[in-house]
């Protein structure tokens, strides 16, 4: 009989921030080719709000799926973990003291957990 082997309690985080990343990359290359395109420099900011909220809400689907349990509390541990860096970047270029980061804050906690929530629910492995 096999051993199950035992994996880190911190394992689910790190693939959801990864995976949380890969998407708000995504997103922002993609509102960058547009802005590029049709010179809106306007939808940068509703699309950096997108991409956090879509961002925090795998992150914390995936912490979901991986853990099974804890689903909410999880995902929001995931969504605040995720907003840090930015948060932190966000600080070093002098943009950390406007109501928008506060939203951005509040976005990605909500999404994790709302991630997290249908990370645990999910039928499929």
């Amino acid at each position: 009989m096999r051993k199950k082997k035992k994996s880190s309690k911190l394992m689910p985080f790190g693939a959801g921030l990864c995976a949380g990343f890969a998407v708000l990359a995504a997103i922002s290359c993609a509102a960058a080719v547009i802005v590029l395109i049709t010179d809106a420099s306007q939808a940068a900011g509703v699309a950096a709000i997108v991409a956090i909220a879509a961002g925090s809400f795998i992150s914390g689907r995936v912490v979901g799926k991986m853990q099974r349990k804890n689903g909410m509390r999880s995902g929001a541990i995931c969504g605040t973990a995720f907003i840090v860096p930015i948060l932190l970047f966000s600080i070093i270029f002098g943009r950390a003291g406007t109501f928008m980061m506060l939203v951005k804050i509040i976005l990605s906690v909500v999404f994790g957990a709302a991630g997290g929530i249908s990370g645990v629910n999910t039928q499929d492995g």
